[in-house]
C-alpha cells in the first residue's frame, strides 16, 4: 500500500511542477513571465506553500519517532524551522529586502565570486549551510532509498537554482533575462516540490512500519498463549 501511495504522491507532485507554471504562463499571456519571474508573485506563493508543507510533515515525522521511539528527532526539529524559514523567505522576499536595501547600495560583493553582483550572495551563503547540515538530513532519511532519491534530486535542483540566481543579469537583454529568472523559479519550485516529497515519503515509511508493528502484535500476543 505505502508504494503506492509514493508513486500518487510523486505524480501529484511532478504535476505541480508541470502545471503550476504553465497555468500562471497562460494566465497572463502574452506576459508570460509577469506571474512567475518577479517576486512576490503567485509563484512565489506556489513555492512558500510547498515548503511549509515540508515543515509541518517534518514535526509530523518527529512526533512520530518520538512516539514510536523509532530514532533521534532532532534532525527533524531543524529541518522543520529551515523548511518555515525558506518559505517565508521566498513568501516575503526577505534576503532580497537585504539585498537592495542594505548591501547592493554598499557594494558588498564577495571578491572571489567576480559573476555575483553586489549583496546577491545572500542565498549562496544559505545554500552553503544546507550542504553542511546535508550529510545528517541524509542519515535522518534511514534506508529509505525513495526519500533519499527524493531529496538528492530536491538538493541538486536548489544547486541549480542558487547558481542561476548568482549570475549578473544586468548585461543581458529584458527578454533573456525574463526566461532566466522564469527557469529559476521553474527549477526552485521543483526542489522545493522534491524536499516536500522526501519528508512524505518518509513519514509514510514510517507509518507503515508502524501499522505493520501494531498488526503483528496481537498475533505474536496469541502466539505466546
Amino acid at each position: 500500500m505505502t508504494g503506492t501511495s509514493r508513486r500518487w504522491l510523486v505524480l501529484a507532485l511532478a504535476a505541480v511542477w508541470v502545471l503550476a507554471p504553465a497555468v500562471l504562463a497562460l494566465a497572463r499571456w502574452p506576459q508570460w513571465w509577469s506571474w512567475i519571474a518577479p517576486e512576490q508573485t503567485p509563484m512565489t506563493w506556489v513555492q512558500s506553500v510547498a515548503l511549509m508543507l515540508a515543515s509541518a510533515l517534518s514535526l509530523l515525522v518527529a512526533y512520530v519517532l518520538h512516539y514510536t521511539g523509532g530514532g533521534r528527532q532532532s534532525m527533524w526539529w531543524l529541518l522543520a524551522g529551515g523548511f518555515a524559514g525558506l518559505a517565508i523567505d521566498e513568501r516575503f522576499a526577505l534576503h532580497e529586502r537585504v539585498r537592495d536595501g542594505m548591501l547592493a547600495p554598499r557594494g558588498v560583493s564577495v571578491p572571489f565570486l567576480p559573476w555575483v553582483a553586489p549583496g546577491d550572495f545572500l542565498l549562496m551563503a544559505v545554500g552553503l549551510i544546507g550542504l553542511a547540515v546535508l550529510p545528517f538530513v541524509w542519515r535522518a532519511m534511514g534506508s529509505d532509498r525513495a526519500a533519499q532519491g527524493a531529496l538528492a534530486t530536491g538538493v541538486a535542483l536548489a544547486v541549480i537554482a542558487v547558481g542561476m540566481d548568482s549570475i549578473d543579469p544586468a548585461t543581458w537583454t529584458l527578454t533573456a533575462e525574463r526566461i532566466q529568472q522564469t527557469a529559476e523559479e521553474i527549477v526552485e519550485l521543483g526542489s522545493g516540490l522534491a524536499f516536500l516529497a522526501a519528508v512524505a515519503i518518509r513519514l509514510l515509511g514510517l507509518l507503515d512500519r508502524h501499522l505493520r508493528s501494531a498488526a503483528e502484535r496481537p498475533t505474536a500476543e496469541q502466539s505466546a498463549t
